[in-house]
């Protein structure tokens, strides 16, 4: 898989097509989208994602009607007689190819509510509204510095995008998630996974796959271990817990942290305020040693020790 490694501010809405929309495990699909040309993007950035059908998207004329109380009002509009996903939804990106065809993103979704089921309903050649890049990215280690990529659940996408920036770099991959039917890679029988090239060590909760217990604890028996060398860069994107953990974790040994937050985002652009993040701040002239910042635009990378959970 070919990585863009020129990020951009450019950005701006686009119309893709699907190419497959592929069952990996239970809930989970990889969304490969095809796009004649986009923008540059370094693995970190997400796009927005239109989880709907617009060509039946109503006008406003469309919505006018008369109503005398207390009859009940007759409405045919889509919007308000079925359920669709009012706002964009933003997804990671999990990988870029550039060809002499175009671009393909690839995006791994989970269905948790009406817009990724409506995408896991998509197949080849209909079409997606699609807005980005967006976000900043993750800062790439030194050649010779050792990258550990923890990733968890519906975290572990932006992971392999970035593991494959990584190739032949020392880098190991920690993917953590809570039943063997939830992991969205292929773990081969030697324990290999293809999809992120790199050794990678899986957990389960219930210890249906791999070692059993949270991903964090299988990052700090590394770290705690024999042999570890140069001081690693943690890279990490999940649940807020397990990062909050893995935060702590990387805090406490003085290691560089960069993560990947989540947040529930409406537009993706800095406008609707709504994916604020606490962060440490200096120098103020009010003495206030913390400061909002917008997970959208000043982030969704942060460093661990600048987060304020």
């Amino acid at each position: 898989m070919a990585v863009a490694l020129v990020g951009t501010a450019i950005r701006s809405q686009f119309e893709a097509v699907v190419d497959r929309n592929q069952p990996l495990c239970r809930e989970h699909f990889r969304l490969v989208l095809k796009l004649a040309d986009f923008p540059g993007t370094i693995p970190g950035q997400f796009i927005q994602i239109a989880c709907r059908d617009f060509d039946n998207f109503s006008s406003p004329d469309d919505v006018e009607t008369d109503w005398s109380p207390p009859d009940p009002i007759r409405v045919s509009d889509p919007d308000l007689i079925s359920k669709h996903a009012q706002l964009r939804r933003p997804f990671s990106l999990a990988g870029r190819s550039d060809s002499a065809d175009g671009v393909s993103l690839d995006i791994i979704h989970r269905v948790v509510g009406v817009g990724t089921e409506w995408l896991s309903d998509l197949a080849a050649g209909d079409k997606v509204s699609i807005l980005g890049p967006l976000g900043n990215w993750f800062t790439l280690p030194r050649p010779d510095e050792p990258a550990l990529l923890v990733g968890g659940g519906v975290g572990i996408p932006p992971m392999l995008y970035l593991a494959h920036a990584l190739t032949n770099r020392p880098a190991t991959a920690f993917c953590g998630v809570t039943t063997r039917d939830l992991l969205p890679v292929t773990l081969t029988p030697e324990g290999h996974c293809p999809e992120f090239g790199i050794p990678t060590i899986v957990t389960t909760d219930d210890g249906t796959l791999g070692i059993r217990g949270y991903v964090t604890a299988a990052l700090e028996a590394h770290l705690d271990g024999p042999g570890r060398g140069t001081n690693p860069v943690i890279y990490t994107c999940g649940p807020e817990p397990m990062m909050k953990r893995v935060a702590e974790i990387a805090n406490a040994r003085g290691l560089e942290c960069q993560i990947a937050v989540e947040r529930a985002m409406a537009c993706g652009m800095g406008t609707c305020q709504s994916c604020c993040i606490k962060v440490r701040a200096f120098g103020r002239p009010d003495g206030r040693d913390w400061i909002y910042r917008l997970a959208c635009t000043d982030g969704p990378v942060f460093r661990a020790a600048d987060l304020l959970w």
